[in-house]
């Protein structure tokens, strides 16, 4: 913005004094012509016949002569520098200089003037040497004929003069408060941006503190509901995973809030961690319990590896109480359920409850997963089916156990985990 402003004031003031220098020799031009008009009003008055009988034609050398001497006088009486006077065809009928008198001038200065019958004014080099202003000024009768050129010479310092003293304030000043007025904004707008900045780092850490709240499932689709008021629920196939501190409600009696607090976020962290590495999105955390959904190519084998590495880690942690995990794979409602006011992004349905039955049925160190889950994995260490019965369902599902202490060491997805 400032550079911008800063072009528009060197555009403004030189277009400023363009304006007022055109002003400046309009005015001058004119009081040329004023002072050309009297010393035709003084020939007039002191040799009428004279002047008579040169706009007819016919003056002789001693009507010239005379002409010449009033010439004279008006130099002297204006304080011009110099004065030339030619008739209509070029003739130097008058000039300080007599040696120039009759002789012809062709400068094309001269025959716009003729031809114009308009006032001109050029900057140049006196015969003095001194810069002046040369200034051809047309004499026309009460009839609109040309009939005499004056060619005066003016000092150039009048005219720069008065162009100074009425350019410069009018441009100068302006440009002063214009200045002040950019340097005011500049201060506004640096304090305006630090405020701005300090606004979005403080949104942008809000932001990222939200996004320790909820799942990346649930921020991706808050983005891409755009200015929708409901994000769009939809219905999706995933495999679910869901883990649960074994005999976690006698460690919170036994122990200060604080330590249980302490406790929950060291198998958090683990779990968390791991199940991030394996890209699994961490739907909600309930109180000592974890659910954690997987999607996309590679989901089953992906979750049990993740239950694998962080019932590892979780042992060799020597944690105070161990975890039991149920893993699921069915159809789930993906979506927002609640009010505009408090919402939660979460997924719902059978699969959700089949995955938290497992859980349930699963020990300290033990993973239980529905049969068709561990057959789309080809994962290894599984005990044999087992059908067993869970609330819900009226027949029996078929899963399969994997514990800690069955760890073959040669499993390289349970390695790559911890």
């Amino acid at each position: 913005m400032i550079p911008a402003i800063l072009i528009f004031m060197v555009v403004l003031s030189g277009l400023l004094w363009i304006a007022f220098d055109q002003v400046t020799r309009h005015i001058y031009l004119e009081q040329a012509q004023a002072r050309a008009d009297l010393i035709v009003d003084s020939i007039k008055d002191s040799a009428p016949d004279t002047w008579h009988t040169f706009l007819s034609g016919h003056a002789t050398d001693a009507d010239i002569h005379e002409l010449g001497i009033i010439f004279k006088e008006e130099i002297e009486r204006q304080k011009l520098l110099s004065l030339k006077a030619y008739d209509l065809r070029g003739t130097v009928i008058y000039d300080t200089n007599p040696a120039l008198i009759g002789t012809i001038e062709t400068s094309q200065s001269l025959r716009e003037v003729i031809v114009s019958n308009q006032p001109v004014l050029f900057r140049k080099t006196a015969r003095d040497g001194t810069l002046a202003y040369e200034i051809y000024a047309p004499h026309l009768d009460e009839n609109g004929n040309l009939r005499i050129i004056f060619e005066l010479y003016e000092e150039v310092g009048y005219l720069d003069t008065l162009l100074l003293e009425t350019a410069v304030p009018a441009i100068v000043v302006p440009l002063v408060l214009q200045l002040i007025l950019i340097g005011v904004l500049g201060v506004l707008v640096r304090r305006a941006q630090r405020d701005i900045d300090q606004r979005t780092d403080a949104i942008g850490q809000l932001s990222q503190r939200l996004q320790t709240f909820v799942s990346a499932s649930a921020m991706s689709a808050a983005r891409n509901a755009g200015n929708l008021d409901n994000i769009p629920s939809r219905k999706i196939e995933c495999t679910l995973f869901h883990s649960d501190v074994r005999d976690f409600t006698s460690y919170a009696e036994d122990n200060a809030p604080e330590r249980v607090v302490y406790f929950l976020n060291d198998i958090m962290t683990i779990q968390v961690k791991i199940v991030t590495h394996f890209g699994g999105d961490v739907d909600k955390m309930i109180g000592d319990a974890l659910l954690v959904r997987f999607e996309g190519e590679n989901a089953q084998k992906r979750a049990i590896d993740a239950a694998k590495a962080i019932l590892d880690a979780a042992k060799r942690a020597s944690l105070a109480r161990g975890l039991g995990i149920g893993i699921f794979t069915g159809q789930v409602i993906s979506g927002a359920i609640g009010p505009k006011s408090r919402r939660d992004f979460t997924v719902i349905g059978d699969s959700v409850n089949m995955s938290a039955r497992l859980c349930s049925q699963a020990q300290v160190g033990e993973v239980v997963v529905d049969t068709d889950t561990v057959k789309a994995a080809a994962s290894k260490g599984f005990s044999g089916v087992e059908n067993i019965q869970v609330k819900g369902r009226a027949q029996a599902i078929g899963v399969q156990r994997w514990h800690v202490s069955a760890l073959d060491k040669s499993d390289s997805s349970v390695e790559g985990g911890g």
